[in-house]
């Protein structure tokens, strides 16, 4: 009865066959071509990180050499063809960064407005607001600077955006609001971070008093 049983099996497998062997077959096809397309599509993801970081390593070049030139079309060639990388954003700042020490304060006010409408990583759409805010106070225009910040809201650098608004509040007048601001930043700051002294000393400047720190 075994044998029978075994041999009843073989024959529904074999007429199985017979009857889906092609379905199978191309079932099986299709899978291995999907598997090789998605190998193919993964291979084309990364030749296009490559394609972009040599790309922004070309960029970087161009702003070490001070060639705002060819550091425009870089940053141009960045955003067209890598809209989705980091690097368009990462450029615009390294770029406005250049045009601000050449005192292009209005191509570089350009630059950062665009790369904070750019569809990337929110912690850097959220650096470029703030470099435009501070560049913002930094050419005179405090009450626009504070409606920026205002605008941003919750930050990933609060005590930047704390510094910020002091900076801006303590240069129209307002040291009140301007030691509420720095305090602010201070709460946010490490204990060891390289900026706390400035905005320690910031503080003092608006009348306030650093809270002690506990010897190491």
């Amino acid at each position: 009865m075994d044998q029978i049983d075994e041999y009843e099996q073989g024959e529904r497998v074999r007429a199985w066959l017979r009857n889906n062997g092609s379905a199978l077959i191309g079932g099986v096809a299709l899978g291995l071509a999907a598997l090789g397309g998605w190998q193919w599509w993964q291979g084309q993801q990364d030749q296009k990180l490559v394609d972009a970081a040599a790309e922004y390593q070309a960029f970087s070049k161009a702003i070490e050499a001070d060639d705002d030139a060819k550091a425009g079309a870089h940053a141009a060639s960045l955003a067209q063809s890598f809209p989705a990388s980091p690097y368009p954003v990462l450029a615009a700042l390294r770029r406005a960064e250049m045009l601000h020490g050449q005192g292009k304060d209005d191509e570089a006010l350009k630059l950062l407005d665009g790369a904070a409408a750019a569809k990337a990583d929110p912690v850097l759409v959220e650096l470029a607001k703030l470099r435009a805010a501070r560049l913002l106070a930094g050419m005179g225009k405090h009450e626009d600077a504070i409606q920026r910040l205002e605008a941003l809201g919750d930050t990933s650098f609060p005590a930047v955006a704390a510094e910020i608004r002091g900076d801006a509040e303590m240069a129209l007048g307002r040291r009140d609001a301007a030691r509420a601001s720095y305090e602010k930043a201070l709460a946010s700051l490490d204990i060891a971070a390289p900026t706390r002294p400035m905005v320690e000393m910031k503080l003092t400047d608006a009348g306030g008093s650093p809270t002690a720190q506990p010897e190491i």
